[in-house]
């Protein structure tokens, strides 16, 4: 009797293995296309910037000009700048609406749901229509950041992509991710941060698979957005050292105020947006009342503070906190509820835009504070302001989005500065927790739950690739030779009440037979089960992982699977029940 395995091209595992490898090699295709993806990240984060700064002066000043203002553009129209967010955030309302629902708001979460939903598939539309909304959004002031329409627009291109080439869900899922990682690098000069954006909070897996391709299109996004926007680091600040180790406490503190005002923030936008769901007005009306309420309040910040401050993305407050030029409590405090205010607002009446520039606005104002008290405190031991504005734009970002080493690799990419790493991480990681285990939910997931959707954020390597089928093989192997009898097979099958006995001679495994085939018998008892068994080949070496196991069971149709060892010896067999218990088992100690 010749085993199937004898005569076969290759061993079912093998072939496993090397199905596997050829993943490779789509990898380096997907990479390929991938440098397509980000050099259209880039060009789409530069046409995004200047489509901004367009709006800008058509708003502000009545002017055609795509001239950069990053220091804050006073408008000639003095307080009737008020309407200025409310003519934007009606028109960027109107214009979602009409054409791509799922572009109004802050952006990632639909691309979250695209890749966790709906296999990658986000139409075209989506980007075209977010950058104008957006564009408009932000130019007239409204309080929004604009990574989450640069977020939308790179995932957009990378989903057409895909969906044009008829790549599998998986790979335009990894082209999304890489469009993602494209517009992030670009937009904030931050490859690193915009690679670890995407794999935290964008696609489901971390593997060789995925984060080759980011690399690529990051690469890629950030030096076709350096040509147009410059290679300069997205902040400017001084040198920073830390004066003394008793600051690591301070730090601890701001870590924890952080935690708290994230749940706030998240809190406030969604609790915003629920008031205005609930208003029986037309979505025309809700957006007029948002938008003067938001020029209100940038008009206020200009007459207490020499400039709007909360309209847009808020850069021009950033750079001056971090030069060391906000030295006034009232100042730094009173806008952090300004620009919270401001940003649920013009979200909640139908503004388009991200909430990642706003957190940063929002940690350096609380940081400011923070370093503003202990500087007057402790003058000796402490480090500028600066520092703590750092420090804080990092830990609110990691509150809020749950993304704590996007947080802190983007913050650190953006200042350049290795000095501040200590602190960063410090109170990057206790405002997420803080945050977490008051809400439990970050702002991207709450829009998310909101809808009936969960997404789970757990991308600890899988159980079933750290365990081997030996460590968990069975040895007590009960099975049957090619030479018995049907009739023999139903008495030991109901002896030890199993429904399949895989068939061995000695180290040679021909197959399987069960209830099934042995019913096709029928009254002939006597008959070898050589001529009734299922040959399959169900071998498996003693180091392959559980992973690996499963796949080979699903190929060959069963539920068992014989150990070899190294000198292909039989020496136990593994059940898919026995794979799932010890995967179980492992997931509730983990």
């Amino acid at each position: 009797m010749q085993n199937k395995n004898q005569f076969s091209e290759k061993p079912t595992y093998e072939r496993v293995v090397l199905t596997q490898q050829s993943q490779i090699q789509r990898t380096v295709y997907i990479s390929l296309l991938c440098i397509l993806v980000g050099a259209i990240a880039g060009l789409g984060a530069a046409g995004f910037k200047y489509l901004i700064e367009f709006f800008h002066n058509l708003f502000f000043s009545g002017q055609l000009s795509f001239q950069h203002n990053r220091g804050g553009l006073i408008s000639s129209w003095g307080p009737f700048v008020i309407a200025v967010p409310a003519i934007g955030i009606t028109l960027a309302q109107w214009i979602t609406t009409k054409w791509a629902p799922e572009a109004k708001g802050h952006g990632v979460p639909e691309v979250m749901v695209a890749v966790s939903e709906n296999r990658g598939k986000i139409r075209p539309v989506v980007a075209l229509v977010k950058s104008f909304a957006s564009a408009i959004t932000i130019g007239s002031g409204g309080s929004v950041g604009k990574e989450g329409p640069i977020v939308q627009i790179g995932a957009s291109f990378g989903s057409t992509l895909g969906q044009s080439l008829k790549l599998s869900s998986r790979e335009t899922i990894i082209l999304v991710g890489a469009g993602v990682a494209g517009g992030i690098s670009a937009t904030f000069n931050a490859p690193i941060g915009g690679i670890m954006f995407a794999l935290e909070l964008i696609l489901p897996e971390y593997s060789i698979m995925t984060i080759m391709p980011l690399v690529v299109s990051a690469i890629i996004a950030t030096t076709v957005g350096a040509v147009f926007m410059g290679s300069h680091p997205a902040f400017i600040v001084p040198e920073y050292t830390m004066v003394s180790h008793y600051e690591l406490f301070f730090y601890a503190l701001l870590g924890l105020l952080a935690g708290l005002l994230s749940v706030v923030f998240i809190k406030s936008v969604y609790g915003m947006e629920d008031f205005f769901d609930g208003l029986k007005i037309p979505a025309a009306v809700k957006s007029i009342i948002g938008g003067l309420i938001v020029g209100t309040i940038g008009y206020i910040s200009l007459r207490l503070f020499g400039n709007y401050h909360v309209f847009g993305v808020g850069y021009d407050f950033l750079d001056l906190v971090l030069d060391n030029k906000i030295t006034a409590l009232v100042m730094a405090f009173a806008l952090i509820f300004l620009k919270l205010l401001a940003n649920s607002l013009t979200l909640a009446s139908g503004g388009s835009g991200g909430i990642f520039a706003p957190s940063l606005f929002l940690g350096g104002a609380l940081g400011a504070t923070v370093g503003i008290i202990v500087n007057t405190l402790f003058p000796e031991t402490t480090g500028p302001i600066s520092a703590y504005a750092i420090v804080g734009m990092a830990a609110i970002v990691s509150g809020v989005t749950g993304g704590v080493l996007t947080a802190i690799i983007m913050v650190f990419e953006m200042t350049r500065d290795y000095a501040i790493m200590l602190p960063l991480l410090l109170s990057g990681v206790l405002s997420y927790f803080v945050a977490r285990l008051i809400y439990g939910e970050t702002m991207y997931t709450q829009k998310l739950t909101r809808r009936g959707i969960q997404i789970l954020f757990d991308k600890r390597i899988p159980t079933m690739m750290t365990l081997s089928v030996g460590e968990i093989m069975k040895q007590d192997l009960i099975s049957c030779k090619p030479s018995d009898h049907a009739e023999t097979v139903w008495n030991i099958m109901h002896d030890h009440g199993i429904g399949l006995l895989p068939v061995i001679d000695g180290d040679t495994v021909f197959g399987t037979i069960g209830y099934i085939e042995l019913h096709q018998s029928k009254e002939k008892s006597r008959e070898p089960v050589s001529s009734l068994m299922k040959e399959i080949d169900i071998s498996i070496p003693y180091s392959a992982n559980l992973y690996d196991a499963l796949q080979v069971m699903e190929e060959e149709k069963t539920n068992i699977l014989i150990v070899k060892d190294k000198d292909s010896k039989v020496v136990g067999f593994v059940t898919a029940n026995r794979i799932i218990q010890n995967y179980l088992q492992k997931k509730r100690l983990s």
